[in-house]
């Protein structure tokens, strides 16, 4: 392994330090191709989990392809030289499989990414994610389609493809033409679950693991009452009162807040924030749109159900959605007009909406995959016109952000992410609508949404460039020596 790779694994495993104790969980998840004694891979993801979920998947083995969830002995395995091994050439020799290792020729070689400490994925849950990403050579001698697919369906456990394969394992969508080795930390420390706001009593906490040091934890708080900050605040692990769960801590603290407040809760270890969450009395809205939604809607169900269609959708599914989409956005603070439901319309925008300042979302709704029907390209070209229009009405000055909604998960739409993230076209996943929903309760503040929203976008496509840049500058290293 050369020196730049051996400093990217180091850079990754120094930004988790700090809390590396409370993964307790460390979990190998592989698809690959037998060939003898070598089992090449791929894709792969290492992850560090802070729960004690120890259960794994049986392996799956249909002809050369194979699939396994492995747990991992941290006692025996320290997993970062698992990394540094299986980013080498050689790979990694593990009992009772063999040999794992990267496809790479010396055209194709292995490339370890920069770390991305904070991925884009959870921020926009409000969580820490820490994803280091380690490439490989080219796939396409070990997946020959549509041969592999129709190979799984044969198993004794049938799959319909690869890419059902991969995400029933845990490995996310098979994306690019390259084989992908992961390393996933999650969060290691959250805003308790029961944390909640009653009358003028915000009663909120921590979670995270009992290995922990209680002193390195705090709990900050921002209170916002009629769209103001009017309290910031941090309660110190030392003062929030603590109880064991299983192999967890629970840390609580108490403090006023003005009646109606909404408070943003920020979990911190060793210096850095780990978890944000809102919470607010749900018996009382800040929100008036919030609240004349809560009319028509009083227990939020038939929103939900609108934005998250049961399987497989019928009927017109995809109309509810937009309309959903619509009235969120309204509640949010944005002014949204609807056009994708009438046959007249249609062809123009799904759903456009504007902020008090004036900027524009360009909005396409989708139940399925974000390139299904060419609705990327589609978003691009009305994002486009509507660029024009402002600029030959001397309104250039206006910002217009396309957004691209879908029922499905953020796994799920993986492979179509960096197309998105290519398109500055900001994409929200069912996690993020339950997000939205949540915060509805908030002061309706739509610039706020927009710039968010912005920033996020411009964050995927410097992460993108960057994944990108390093992989074309490994692929010319490799192909000058």
């Amino acid at each position: 392994m050369d020196e730049r790779s051996e400093c990217e694994i180091g850079a990754f495993f120094e930004a988790i330090a700090g809390w590396r104790a409370a993964y307790k969980v460390a979990r190998l998840h592989v698809l690959g191709a037998r060939t003898a004694d070598t089992l090449e891979l791929v894709s792969a993801r290492i992850v560090l989990d802070v729960g004690n979920d120890t259960v794994v998947k049986a392996a799956v083995r249909a002809g050369r392809f194979e699939a396994h969830q492995i747990l991992l002995n941290q006692q025996e395995t320290d997993v970062q030289s698992l990394v540094r091994a299986l980013a080498s050439a050689d790979g990694f020799h593990m009992v009772g499989l063999g040999r794992l290792k990267l496809p790479s020729t010396d055209q194709v070689g292995i490339f370890v990414a920069p770390p991305t400490l904070l991925h884009p994925e959870g921020l926009s849950a409000g969580n820490r994610l820490a994803v280091l990403s380690i490439g490989g050579g080219h796939i396409a001698a070990l997946v020959s389609q549509p041969a592999a697919d129709w190979l799984l369906k044969a198993a004794d456990a049938p799959y319909d493809s690869l890419q059902e394969l991969a995400m029933d394992y845990g490995l996310g969508t098979l994306r690019g033409d390259r084989a992908l080795l992961e390393v996933v930390a999650r969060t290691a420390i959250e805003v308790l679950a029961e944390s909640s706001v009653v009358g003028t009593l915000a009663s909120v906490g921590i979670f995270m693991a009992s290995s922990l040091d209680r002193a390195k934890a705090k709990l900050g708080f921002r209170v916002l009452h009629q769209g103001r900050v009017v309290m910031r605040g941090v309660i110190q692990g030392a003062d929030l009162t603590w109880t064991k769960r299983d192999l967890a801590v629970l840390g609580v603290g108490n403090f006023e807040v003005p009646a109606g407040a909404v408070v943003q809760c920020i979990a911190s270890y060793a210096g850095e924030a780990h978890h944000v969450q809102w919470r607010a009395d749900p018996a009382m809205f800040l929100n008036p749109r919030g609240a004349i939604l809560a009319m028509i809607d009083p227990s939020g169900s038939q929103i939900r159900a609108y934005l998250q269609p049961e399987l497989p959708v019928k009927g017109k599914a995809a109309n509810d959605f937009e309309a959903a989409i619509a009235w969120v956005l309204w509640a949010m603070g944005f002014s949204a007009a609807s056009f994708g439901t009438h046959p007249k319309t249609r062809d123009a925008f799904d759903v456009i909406a504007t902020t008090p300042r004036g900027d524009f979302l360009v909005v396409e709704c989708t139940l399925g995959l974000l390139r299904a029907e060419g609705k990327l390209s589609r978003l691009a070209a009305r994002t486009a016109k509507v660029r024009d229009s402002l600029a030959s009405s001397n309104m250039k000055h206006l910002r217009v952000l396309p957004v691209i909604v879908t029922a499905m998960t953020a796994e799920q739409v993986a492979a179509d992410a960096g197309s998105a993230a290519d398109l500055g076209v900001l994409v929200i996943t069912s996690a993020d609508l339950d997000e939205v929903q949540n915060e509805l309760v908030r002061f309706p503040d739509a610039d706020m949404f927009f710039e968010r929203g912005l920033r996020t976008v411009q964050d995927r496509q410097s992460a993108r460039k960057a994944q990108n840049g390093g992989n074309q500058q490994a692929d010319s290293q490799r192909a000058a020596s």
